[in-house]
């Protein structure tokens, strides 16, 4: 499918009589610049045939939405990403360590952005890469990318409520200072972060953080803990668990001191939100990676 699928609804009785921007801005939800930015090849249509905004409709007529989109400009590249699930309106992605998500100075090829549009092009999609938020290059897990403006529009939305919620599974430092609770503390830039221009940490003047934690096992020098976010702070889990006193395993950035693991251990295992058109709950995991899975099978559990 070129073109992505349509947006089809039926006037509510209660709408009677409504202009058609009433349904699409009230109940759809559809915002104004998403509405604008489809003079470039989108349209509404009201029983079939091409309509305005203005026009009124009638209980029981079907409102139809075509969206535009454009082809995306990023270099395609076949770096085999592991599609968790696909439908018309969204693909969630197992992101593997080690791999960026967007092409950035540093990494300028080989990211999850360059797959996604070989899968586009593959398919003759005319699209954008439209990735609902990010994960760093050497944290796994599930990763969201929308479709479509409308449900990128949609998502995004439930996004910033908190209503698509993300879950991650760390190994950390130690053991933690309680079984489960909740870290709010403020994240700004490290003072210190000139040369690294991405490490953060927690400050007075920094933005408001909230990560609740669960202890999942003891190991032996080590802790695996499931955590939850209620804001999405550049390095949020890191920076938090560094303040506990609980570094992630492998994270370098944040003074973890066990070696041998190569990366910061933390892995997006749980995603959930309201599906964008179906209004459904849709919740998908994806299993721990195997470095992890090594790592901990090779403590001795305590308790």
């Amino acid at each position: 499918m070129n073109r992505a699928e349509n947006l089809v609804t039926r006037i509510h009785p209660n709408e009677n009589g409504w202009m058609l921007k009433q349904v699409i801005y009230g109940r759809l939800g559809l915002s104004r610049g998403l509405l604008r930015r489809m003079k470039a090849g989108g349209a509404v249509y009201l029983n079939g045939e091409p309509a305005y905004i203005t026009q009124r409709g009638q209980s029981g007529d079907t409102l139809e939405i075509q969206f535009a989109d454009t082809a995306t400009n990023l270099p395609d590249e076949d770096v085999g990403l592991d599609v968790v699930y696909e439908d018309s309106s969204l693909v969630l992605i197992n992101k593997q360590a080690g791999m960026a998500v967007h092409p950035t100075r540093t990494y300028q090829s080989g990211t999850v952005a360059n797959g996604l549009a070989h899968m586009w092009r593959e398919r003759g999609y005319q699209r954008r890469v439209r990735l609902l938020h990010r994960l760093d290059r050497d944290t796994s897990g599930l990763l969201l990318v929308a479709k479509d403006p409308y449900a990128y529009q949609r998502l995004s939305q439930q996004l910033q409520s908190g209503c698509l919620q993300r879950r991650y599974l760390a190994v950390v430092e130690g053991p933690l200072p309680q079984t489960q609770g909740t870290v709010d503390q403020p994240i700004g830039r490290h003072p210190g972060s000139e040369g690294h221009s991405l490490r953060r940490a927690v400050r007075a003047d920094g933005r408001r953080a909230v990560t609740h934690f669960r202890l999942l096992q003891h190991y032996r020098d080590c802790t695996l803990v499931e955590l939850n976010l209620e804001t999405g702070r550049t390095h949020q889990i890191r920076v938090h668990m560094q303040w506990l006193g609980c570094p992630l395993v492998g994270d370098t950035m944040y003074e973890s001191s066990l070696p041998g693991f190569g990366r910061q251990a933390l892995h997006a295992y749980r995603m959930s939100f309201i599906h964008p058109r179906t209004q459904e709950a849709v919740i998908k995991t994806a299993p721990m990676p195997e470095d992890m899975k090594r790592w901990l099978m090779e403590r001795k559990k305590t308790s």
